[in-house]
């Protein structure tokens, strides 16, 4: 769902039909993005509702088709007219801003592996990505990944079969660790939620998979990510950009002007702390 809505002039309510927004933020339910995803979250968890409600029925037909045809057409694909109902609504994770560590050429610590674009860490964009970089940084990166290939491509050596048994999860683990990550590392934050959250992915590992497909890679990839994601917001007791800590609700420069390195060694995540001069 496009902010523009918002924009355009729909707006929040509870499952009462109340617009909670007004007396959290002066812009109402114009507040920045940030604001509105804990207010929506902050209901959510209060009323233990799976979403709030997106009112745009004030807009009118014409409005939803020449301004947004495709959001009207995606909601009614997904049983809800827009026009006349309700929308569900509920934060969604946008973009990462970490990513594999990389030097300015795209490489990583693999020999031979370079990473661009959302997967990878560059540091352009600091702890929250302004609009549009994402696809210049795309862009950059890809050119100087090319520039590099072509000066320092190394030869192919003889390959060598991996003989380690892959310790795969089961496809059905990706799911828990979506409504994991929602409930206890997502908007919200803070040292008992992502304690609770590390516990809850240390459980899932028990659920290994007997057959390698691919849905069991992806599985175990993502809770990867999630572990990562989950450890390094604990361990950064502060609030900096679009990380914000309920319990450490204001940037802390004496101690966390740093960017957190994390390792999986053997199934344990390892962190390191790295100041920024």
């Amino acid at each position: 769902m496009s902010e523009a809505v918002r924009g355009e002039g729909a707006f929040l309510v509870d499952d009462a039909g109340r617009r909670f927004m007004h007396g959290i933020h002066e812009m109402a339910d114009l507040a920045p993005r940030d604001v509105v995803a804990k207010a929506i979250m902050q209901q959510m968890i209060e009323t233990g509702a799976p979403h709030v409600w997106l009112d745009g029925r004030e807009l009118g037909q014409e409005v939803w088709e020449n301004r947004f045809p495709t959001i009207l057409e995606s909601c009614r694909l997904h049983g809800v007219d827009p026009v006349t109902e309700l929308i569900p609504v509920a934060p969604a994770a946008h973009y990462a801003s970490g990513g594999i560590l990389t030097d300015l050429s795209g490489r990583t610590n693999v020999e031979g592996l370079y990473a661009c674009g959302e997967c990878a860490c560059t540091g352009v964009h600091g702890a929250n990505r302004l609009a549009s970089n994402s696809l210049l940084e795309g862009l950059v990166f890809a050119s100087r990944i090319a520039q590099h290939l072509a000066t320092d491509l190394a030869r192919p050596g003889e390959p060598k079969p991996d003989e380690r048994v892959p310790a795969l999860l089961t496809p059905e683990v990706r799911e828990h660790v979506a409504s994991t990550m929602t409930d206890g590392a997502g908007v919200l934050r803070s040292r008992r939620s992502l304690g609770r959250t590390l516990s809850r992915l240390l459980e899932l590992r028990s659920w290994q998979s007997q057959q390698p497909c691919v849905e069991a890679w992806e599985a175990t990839n993502v809770h990867s990510v999630a572990t990562f994601i989950a450890a390094a917001a604990r361990e950064r007791e502060e609030t900096r950009g679009s990380h914000w800590r309920e319990d450490f609700p204001e940037p802390d420069d004496l101690h966390w002007r740093a960017r957190i390195n994390s390792q999986l060694v053997e199934g344990t995540v390892h962190t390191t702390v790295r100041p920024i001069s």
